[in-house]
């Protein structure tokens, strides 16, 4: 009687191992990645800032260079079955309005392929901009955001962060138009007249025969004189 309690206590216990066995959670695949973007305006000699609001955002004039610095990290505990890598990690920066890629101005969208990140580890990528926005105040605000998973598909991983950057480019003062100086107007200077001559037109001189030779205005006053005098003379002598 008592044998037959012992082997029913025993396969009591073996039944109660298999099953804890049976039941108990796999282990799983705990990846963790995080991102962080910063900025920097490298024309102004300014340093790497996360400026992750308007508040702290970066100064940048129209025409400033900024170089983006995106670091991508596995945080997770690391072991010897790679269960926590985190694969297929990929990289996507869409370019806010106001800034142009330097090494490709036509390219808006950075992406890059990563592939897998072991525990511990981090990717950096950086890369520069040049500010075209011309308008006082202006924020641009640019996202870079990753994607990756565990090696089994089963812990998927994403995240975002965002570098801010205020455009200053204050208005000059308007400087007048240079004013035309109005011209005077033009008045037509009469041309002077010669003097006149005494005694020089033709009219003020005797008929002295052939030619009609003009003779100077003093001589025209003895002559007619002397003939007045003497038309006196004969007639004083006609009377007595």
């Amino acid at each position: 009687m008592k044998s037959s309690i012992k082997k029913v206590a025993a396969a009591s216990v073996t039944g109660i191992v298999m099953a804890g066995a049976m039941v108990s959670p796999a282990f799983a695949c705990n990846p963790k990645g995080t991102i962080t973007k910063s900025v920097q305006n490298q024309t102004a000699g300014g340093q790497m800032n996360d400026a992750n609001d308007e508040q702290s955002a970066v100064s940048a004039k129209p025409g400033d260079l900024l170089k983006y610095t995106i670091v991508i990290s596995n945080t997770g505990e690391a072991n010897n079955k790679g269960d926590n890598d985190m694969a297929g990690t990929k990289l996507t920066d869409t370019l806010p309005d106001g800034v142009e890629l330097v090494i490709n101005p036509t390219m808006r969208t950075v992406t890059e392929d990563l592939g897998t990140i072991k525990p511990g580890q981090k990717i950096t990528k950086e890369y520069v901009v040049k500010v075209t926005s011309d308008t006082d105040g202006t924020v641009l605000n640019n996202k870079a955001c990753y994607t990756g998973d565990s090696i089994k598909n089963d812990k998927p991983q994403q995240g975002c962060d965002t570098a801010v950057v205020k455009v200053s480019n204050p208005k000059k003062e308007e400087t007048p138009p240079a004013t035309t100086p109005t011209e005077t107007p033009k008045t037509d200077t009469p041309a002077p007249t010669q003097p006149e001559v005494l005694g020089t037109t033709t009219s003020d001189l005797p008929n002295t025969g052939a030619g009609n030779a003009l003779v100077p205005a003093g001589a025209v006053t003895i002559v007619g004189y002397a003939a007045n005098m003497l038309r006196l003379k004969r007639r004083a002598s006609r009377e007595s």
